[in-house]
């Protein structure tokens, strides 16, 4: 029996608190050109001005802090430190639109005044006194004008260089400390850093202790794949005689004086901006940071439609450290960041006080979506990040040499474990349970980035519908998606890792600096690598990539549905699709592999153990008839040979027809990179498909599909109107007037 007394102190209860306030949802307002922090910000009409003042406030689930459109804060870091819930979120956005198009600015440069005439074409500015007191507490790290990023004096100069700006190591000492270039210039370089390629997928930072007549004395020894640094190639960067092209400067730390050289005369005051160096509390650092170093992770917050541009370090960062969780449930979202000295966005932290669980993480059931990075020199998206979404985002300029500051990729100048660097999009693994897993990438689009376009070390992750074009543009053996797993099947985390309906192209490789020996372009398409395991490739369109459209090596993988063309466009013999390594098992169906010059091969297998099958597929090469090559063995086998020996694709098909050396190829390969179906116009030429089916007038293509197509020598028909109309005419009058045929009676 239910007890009275009970039941009537729960009914009081309810009535309690049922009358109790509840709390009410604040909205701060932040305004710099309209604002005053002696405001309480609860109105536009009474905003707050500074970050700092937003940094004091104690906020609560539901709560909103919105800057105004148009405004501009410099060198204020924003702070979030507090956490809403999953139902009422913290949101920092805009106003008066949470969408407005002259988004807020978190900007981390200030404008230089006070330039004077040093000597011919270079000007300089002491940061430390004037107008620029107090604004660059710890110099500057990169320099604009009227918006655009600068490039830091370099020597040798990198328009028109022969090998990209690089010059070359003629010889060193034992220690490797010591390098010796008969081109270097005879100055003292004491204080200058150089950037040295050690090998294609690797650049070095060194600092400059001691020079002498063609020698340089570097603070550590430099460590080259070969074990020997001759022919090797290198460039000095932050030193004053660098200084001899439009636009180069450089930063004194001694004197606090920061130098151009332009020839356009003194700069204004102003029209130069410096992005300064700040500290705070630990190393990661930048425009917007979530969470407090060595304590509070945050949870349930959305940052949305700011533009954070010009920082020394990072855009949008976690601290260095968080004590017990990382991140949940945030949301970054239709932000604009650009030109930052390291890393767009940084979601990565040492997780310091979990006991057994400690390590890094990146946060779990993130939401990074629709941002534009433009301009990163080492990463565009770093993160340890798992359970999240990273959809429809622009990443773009990450880690190109002609934007690199004093940091270079940043490797740091000790060490040289920086083969990653570079990359427009890193999924980084530590513990297992606690990173890289379980992420979809998707939608992005990933354009001219030093390293892989996109990196994934962990399982279970989607990587699907992105474009990416001209990766690995800094450095070689690197892919527009790689995969990289253990040392062997039993302990790898590259494992059941989706990749479907990408568009990769152009993926370059580039090799300026490397030795002679390595100085053949090294891009692949997508990379699985170091025994990746249940790797599923489909309907992946590769194109131009210059060894491989895609490798695998030492992996396991299925292949269907993937269009690969004009792959090993550089000097290597690898092909459309290469198999390497005695552990690689790979399944290949429905695939087009077509070379478009007689040295490219369709198929590059180095056993017939790496094949668990093939068939169904297309072998396409007009120029080459034995394009299949087997072991190494050159030139390779025949369509029918391959058969023959292997057994496998008897259902594949091989070109139809077939074309001289030098005459123009006839494919084209049509794709389509958006979320819509797009109809391309074939103009007035007749094209066939593979299977040599007629395709005229238009080509209907699905979403991030592509296909191939054969031009012939066959123009459709043009029809004079005139003629049309009587036609026309003619056949309407001849049907209306046709005698109905009279009706059989139904004999039953």
């Amino acid at each position: 029996m239910v007890d009275q007394k009970l039941v009537f102190f729960f009914l009081i209860l309810v009535l309690f608190a049922s009358v109790l306030p509840v709390a009410e949802s604040a909205c701060y307002y932040v305004s710099m050109n309209d604002g005053d922090d002696g405001y309480d910000g609860l109105s536009p009409d009474f905003p707050f001005q500074t970050i700092d003042r937003v940094n004091q406030l104690d906020l609560s689930p539901g709560d909103q802090v919105l800057f105004k459109c148009g405004d501009i804060w410099r060198t204020e870091m924003l702070l979030i430190t507090s956490s809403g819930s999953p139902t009422q979120p913290i949101l920092f956005g805009s106003y008066p639109s949470l969408t407005c198009s002259d988004k807020p600015i978190i900007s981390g440069s200030q404008p230089i005044s006070g330039w004077g005439l040093e000597t011919g074409n270079i000007y300089r500015a002491n940061l430390s006194t004037g107008a620029n007191a107090g604004l660059f507490p710890n110099g500057i790290n990169q320099l604009f004008r009227n918006g655009a990023r600068l490039p830091l004096g370099r020597w040798p100069n990198l328009a028109s260089h022969p090998d990209g700006g690089y010059s070359t190591v003629d010889a060193h000492n034992s220690s490797l400390a010591r390098i010796t270039d008969n081109e270097l210039p005879a100055l003292d370089w004491t204080g200058a850093a150089i950037h040295m390629k050690g090998i294609r997928w690797y650049i070095m930072n060194r600092e400059v202790v001691g020079s002498g007549i063609h020698i340089l004395t570097l603070n550590e020894d430099v460590t080259c794949y070969t074990g020997n640094c001759t022919g090797w190639g290198y460039f000095i960067n932050s030193h004053h005689s660098t200084l001899d092209c439009e636009g180069e400067w450089y930063y004194d730390e001694a004197s606090h004086y920061v130098y151009v050289y332009t020839t356009t005369g003194k700069p204004a005051n102003g029209e130069l901006e410096g992005s300064a160096i700040l500290t705070g509390q630990g190393d990661f650092l930048g425009g917007i940071i979530l969470g407090t170093h060595l304590y509070e992770h945050i949870t349930d917050v959305i940052i949305d439609n700011f533009v954070i541009r010009n920082w020394f370090m990072n855009g949008i960062t976690t601290p260095t450290n968080y004590e017990l969780d990382d991140p949940e449930r945030l949301t970054i979202r239709n932000n604009i960041i650009r030109d930052v000295d390291e890393e767009g966005i940084n979601l990565q932290a040492w997780v310091w006080n979990a006991g057994s669980n400690s390590g890094w993480r990146g946060g779990e059931y993130l939401t990074i979506q629709n941002n534009v990075i433009d301009g990163a020199n080492h990463y565009g998206i770093d993160s340890y990040a798992s359970s999240s979404l990273f959809e429809g985002n622009v990443i773009r300029n990450i880690g190109l040499i002609e934007n690199l500051g004093r940091s270079g990729l940043g490797c740091g100048f000790t060490g040289n474990n920086c083969t990653e660097n570079g990359a427009g999009f890193r999924i980084k693994l530590d513990k297992p349970a606690f990173s890289a897993h379980d992420n979809i990438i998707r939608l992005n689009t990933i354009e001219r980035v030093g390293m892989q376009g996109i990196d994934v070390f962990g399982p279970n992750n989607i990587i699907e519908h992105n474009f990416i074009k001209e990766a690995c543009f800094s450095k070689g053996d690197c892919g527009g998606v790689r995969t990289f797993g253990g040392s062997s099947f039993l302990n790898t985390s590259a494992v059941n890792i989706t990749l479907a309906g990408n568009i990769i192209v152009d993926t370059i490789g580039n090799t300026d600096g490397c030795h002679s020996d390595y100085d053949a372009l090294f891009g692949f398409g997508l990379y699985i690598d170091h025994y990746s395991d249940a790797i599923i490739m489909t309907d992946n369109t590769v194109l131009n990539s210059t060894v491989a459209g895609i490798l695998v090596q030492d992996s396991r993988a299925t292949i269907t549905g993937s269009v690969l063309h004009n792959n090993q466009s550089g000097t290597l013999h690898s092909g459309q699709i290469s198999l390497t390594g005695s552990q690689t098992r790979v399944t290949l169906l429905n695939n087009v592999l077509y070379g478009i010059t007689p040295e490219q091969y369709t198929l590059r297998v180095e056993s017939l153990s790496n094949l668990l099958g093939s068939d169904y597929n297309y072998y396409f090469n007009p120029y080459f008839s034995q394009n299949m090559l087997f072991n190494g063995t050159w030139p390779g086998y025949t369509f029918e040979e391959w058969q023959a020996f292997s057994g496998l694709d008897l259902h594949s098909q091989k070109n139809w027809f077939t074309l001289n050396p030098g005459e123009p190829p006839l494919s084209t390969v049509f794709y389509n990179a958006t979320t819509q179906q797009n109809s391309i116009d074939l103009g007035a030429y007749v094209y066939l498909d593979l299977d040599q089916n007629q395709v005229s007038n238009e080509l209907l293509l699905g979403p991030y599909e592509s296909e191939v197509l054969i031009k012939t020598d066959l123009v459709v028909p043009e029809v004079d109107p005139a003629l049309f109309l009587i036609i026309f005419t003619a056949i309407f009058w001849a049907v209306l007037s046709r005698k109905p045929k009279p009706v059989a009676a139904n004999k039953g």
